[in-house]
């Protein structure tokens, strides 16, 4: 049984989805840091995290801790079919994953971070209009409908054990 919805966030859109996630499955959604005090070893999780440079942040530690019967991954590019294989590639990935477009928020990024993420933006092709005003000025993608594939997956997962007992 899926005891929770695991949350790794920079800039909340994560956060954002999980509690998406965690109102319409009723699973309740606990950031990483907050794992300890609900959670034991083995336990099964949905993992959420952001995408920093094509991997998925912090995902070999909680693989070595819990269950994970799928991950989101969160990232700021529009979803694309060919950028979700190279991020399962990249991440090793033999789990259901679902990408989920969250955005930018700059006032949430420090440092180095947001010094990457301008120098990113502005290798962006004129070409690709919404994607390089993403990167100028931030925006917030987070929406249900992203969800939509996972949550299919879970409710089917949940079914299928109810089926098996």
């Amino acid at each position: 049984m899926i005891k929770a919805i695991v949350y790794n966030t920079n800039t909340e859109h994560t956060k954002e989805y999980a509690q998406l996630l965690s109102e319409e499955l009723k699973i309740p959604a606990y950031s990483l840091e907050e794992t300890n005090h609900y959670l034991k070893k083995d336990d099964e999780i949905i993992y959420l995290s952001w995408i920093c440079v094509g991997i998925v942040t912090k995902l070999t530690r909680v693989k070595k801790k819990y269950k994970i019967k799928c991950i989101g991954m969160v990232g700021a590019y529009p979803k694309n079919d060919q950028y979700v294989k190279e991020l399962q590639k990249a991440n090793q990935l033999t789990i259901p994953s679902f990408y989920l477009q969250g955005g930018l928020n700059y006032s949430k990024l420090k440092g180095m971070k947001k010094m990457i993420v301008k120098l990113v933006g502005k290798t962006i092709p004129k070409e690709n209009t919404e994607l390089r005003r993403l990167f100028q000025n931030g925006g917030n993608y987070v929406s249900k409908e992203s969800l939509k594939e996972l949550i299919k997956f879970i409710k089917n997962y949940k079914e299928e054990r109810k089926d098996n007992e």
